[in-house]
């Protein structure tokens, strides 16, 4: 790593000598900008100029803006060997002894924007001090956080690789509108950006380049460019869990994943800060609105997720034969991820307490969800990735006196743990991570079962630690694998055994609820067999309700597809 300074100056020179000293008695080379500054400063920058110990002086012929002014003096560095320039006013406004511990915070994190966090004395006018904290607003707004503390100080140490790569590929404004645009766009490609407190003063006399009416204007411009561009990148923003970080560009960030083969190693995306987002939208503007702003994320997700799509396309190809009234269309396949687009949605009104027992379709001599399910004894319920079962566990887990516990895949667990906490502190739903069912486990669940607890298990995706532990069975007109874990565990637990699903239809949920068996029986010499025979059952059930609901089915990946050894035989 080596570090220069770089000061831009126009019409800036009667503290520029005393600020050259003071770097340079940090043993940094210097480069002053002269953006076609006056004679005087002209004169001044010129009498500076001392290439052989460190000082090195260039002019640009006419003003072009301190984004000119600064990235001609990066470049320069850059050619000059330097890959960090610590950029400092000329006017002496910045707290220069403060220099070396941004350069350690600059060589303990080189891939990072370093940048001063100003603490004002009473020096500062109004007028700047209220036009920084609308900027601020801004650029949190822009960048969906509070990352960026100040986004206007010129007291930085830049990484000139990023930087220069932004205003190649990018462009940058090139007056006032400069250092707020460039820290955001670095901020989009994932360079992080540390804060070091910094006093800085207005000097008495000092000359202001700033242009009220003109700067303001672009000013202006540059925040709505950002925050276009903030749009634009917000469905990367959900896609990687609350980061902006471009792919295929110059910069510090890491390149998204290949596809996965496994449905558990595809990262359940953005979950904790998309859904919310979400939640934040649902409660202030209600579902409609809510709808309107998921459905170019939606679209974006179905532009760029060919795997996902092709899934879709062969799911409703399979369904369409099966008997589903659904044509495998590419019209239906975006009204597949609409509807995932809308269950997602769901949850969070049933999770934040907007959706209640009255918006369930119940039968007709049942007056409380509990007149329809069991709630005095411990129940296994088999369900699956259709429709949205979270609203009948959300509704349950109400009752004070009734607890729930889910079992979840061990890397999204935790992820819906911190979405549930936020819009359900108070939920009686036990969520535990699980890969595969062991002993202990099936101990500390046999404790719960004996309390009359609730025991949630998705019957329908196959585990990453248990990819071998599946039996096949017949599902819309092909074999396809299913978990044998499920079946076990409610074998251990010795109580009824459920199968259940809940979707939307129209602004009701209807609910669908089959027993299996009172208690299921794996005779230990026809264990695989007997668990293929529970399995089977579950299908057939599962396969009427997909066939009738088909868009309701959320399983986005080849859900019919062998395993690898099959495969390589």
């Amino acid at each position: 790593m080596k570090v220069c300074a770089l000061i831009p100056t126009h019409n800036h020179h009667s503290v520029l000598a005393d600020v050259v000293a003071s770097i340079r008695a940090h043993d940094l080379c210097v480069f002053i900008i002269d953006d076609g500054s006056n004679e005087q400063t002209r004169q001044v920058v010129e009498s500076l100029h001392d290439p052989e110990n460190g000082v090195i002086c260039h002019r640009l012929p006419r003003n072009g803006g301190k984004g000119v002014a600064v990235m001609t003096g990066m470049e320069i560095a850059r050619k000059a060997g330097f890959s960090h320039a610590i950029q400092i006013d000329a006017d002496g406004q910045h707290d220069l002894a403060r220099i070396p511990e941004m350069l350690t915070a600059a060589n303990g994190n080189p891939d990072a924007l370093i940048t001063g966090l100003p603490i004002y004395d009473d020096s500062i006018p109004t007028g700047r001090k209220i036009g920084r904290w609308v900027t601020h607003v801004w650029v949190w707004i822009e960048t969906l956080s509070f990352a960026i503390r100040d986004s206007m100080c010129g007291f930085r140490v830049y990484p000139l690789e990023q930087s220069l790569a932004i205003w190649r590929e990018e462009g940058l404004g090139k007056k006032m509108d400069f250092d707020t645009e460039l820290m955001v766009r670095l901020f989009w490609r994932g360079v992080p950006v540390i804060h070091i407190p910094t006093k800085v003063t207005y000097p008495d006399g000092n000359t202001s380049n700033f242009r009220m009416w003109k700067d303001n204007v672009l000013i202006s411009w540059m925040h709505t460019r950002l925050v276009f561009g903030m749009i634009w990148r917000l469905p990367g923003f959900v896609f990687r869990g609350g980061r902006f970080v471009q792919t295929g560009k110059t910069g510090s960030h890491s390149a998204t994943p290949p596809p996965s083969e496994h449905w558990s190693e595809i990262d359940e995306r953005g979950i904790y800060f998309g859904m919310r987002f979400l939640g934040m939208v649902y409660r202030y503007c209600g579902r409609r609105f809510c709808l309107a702003i998921m459905l170019p994320i939606i679209f974006y997700f179905y532009l760029t997720g060919h795997a996902a799509r092709q899934a879709s396309h062969d799911f409703l190809s399979r369904a369409q034969k099966a008997g589903a009234d659904i044509a495998p269309t590419r019209m239906n396949v975006f009204r597949h991820f609409v509807q995932f687009g809308e269950s997602a949605l769901d949850k969070i009104a049933a999770w934040s307490g907007r959706l209640k027992e009255s918006n369930l379709d119940l039968p007709d001599d049942a007056t409380s969800l509990f007149d329809y399910l069991p709630r005095n004894h411990a129940v296994v319920l088999l369900v699956s990735h259709f429709g949205n079962m979270e609203l009948v566990r959300a509704i349950a887990s109400r009752d004070r006196d009734f607890r729930v516990n889910v079992l979840l895949h061990q890397k999204n667990a935790a992820r819906f743990g911190r979405v549930l906490k936020k819009f359900a502190p108070e939920s009686q739903v036990d969520l535990i991570e699980v890969t595969e069912i062991g002993p202990d486990t099936a101990m500390m669940l046999r404790e719960r079962v004996d309390r009359g607890e609730w025991v949630v298990i998705a019957a329908d995706r196959v585990a990453i630690g248990a990819r071998d532990k599946t039996v096949h069975t017949p599902f819309l007109g092909e074999d396809a694998p299913f978990p044998q874990g499920p079946f076990i565990l409610a074998y251990l637990l010795q109580c009824p055994v459920y199968s259940a699903a809940a979707w939307r239809s129209g602004e009701k949920f209807r609910i669908a609820w089959h027993k299996l068996a009172d208690q299921m029986i794996l005779p230990r010499a026809k264990r695989e067999e007997a668990i293929k025979n529970y399995a089977s059952l579950y299908a057939q059930w599962l396969e009427k309700i997909v066939v009738n609901e088909p868009l309701q089915w959320f399983n986005f990946y080849d859900f019919w597809a062998k395993k690898k050894a099959d495969n390589d035989q």
